[in-house]
């Protein structure tokens, strides 16, 4: 199971990061100005990895609120 962990600014700018189930990063702090590049980008990665099982954890740091998903299949945020 990969880990990703969202952090989601104001303005809709998000920063992302990629662990392994051993909390190693497996990529590096990545920046995308909307969740459409967001996405994409997360969807590249999980075939690039290999992952089909992942725990997604949103950080929205303008609202200060966390969402914690499981998700076992393509990865699609909204």
């Amino acid at each position: 199971m990969k880990i990703i962990k969202v952090l989601k600014f104001k303005h809709n700018l998000y920063e992302t990061i990629i662990f392994n189930d051993d909390l190693t990063i497996l990529s590096p702090k990545e920046t995308f100005k909307d969740l459409y590049t967001l996405n994409f980008y997360l969807q590249s990665m999980q075939k690039k990895l290999n992952f089909e099982d992942s725990l997604i954890i949103i950080h929205d740091k303008f609202n200060n609120s966390v969402e914690i998903l499981k998700n076992n299949r393509e990865i699609f945020l909204d």
